[in-house]
């Protein structure tokens, strides 16, 4: 019992992922990243009159989240640009938390859908985009 008590509260205790972003509405998000990242500020100059997004940037720039928002105002996707000296550390985090498809791609269920996890590495930077599955039919 007190396992999962202590498991129960760890989940509850844990740091905002991109993941959990996904079908949340904009102003959740908006607290969420103030409340448990508060090292990221929202980045106000991005504008784009063809997609609609939060951008969120470290005071050194070494990481940037977008966080795609659909007609209605709720999270989509997300993309989290890196430099590559978080590299390593994020693709053992990654496989840490699910099980990867092959090489650099990710796929679990939150929230009765299918997240699919990106890791694709550039010259200076890697991203890492979560986004819904897109289902055929």
């Amino acid at each position: 019992m007190r396992t999962v008590f202590a498991v129960i509260l760890l989940a509850l205790l844990a740091p905002a992922e991109a993941q959990e972003f996904i079908g949340l509405a904009e102003q959740s998000i908006k607290e969420i990243m103030l409340s448990e990242k508060p090292d990221m500020a929202i980045d106000k100059m991005a504008r784009n009159n063809t997609y609609r997004y939060l951008k969120y940037r470290t005071r050194d720039d070494s990481e940037t989240w977008v966080i795609f928002l659909n007609e209605k105002g709720r999270c989509k996707g997300v993309r989290i640009t890196c430099d590559n000296g978080c590299y390593d550390k994020k693709l053992k985090e990654l496989n840490g938390l699910y099980s990867p498809v092959d090489g650099n791609r990710w796929i679990y269920l939150a929230g009765g859908s299918e997240i699919e996890v990106i890791l694709k590495r550039e010259s200076w930077f890697f991203t890492v985009t979560y986004e819904q599955t897109k289902h055929k039919g």
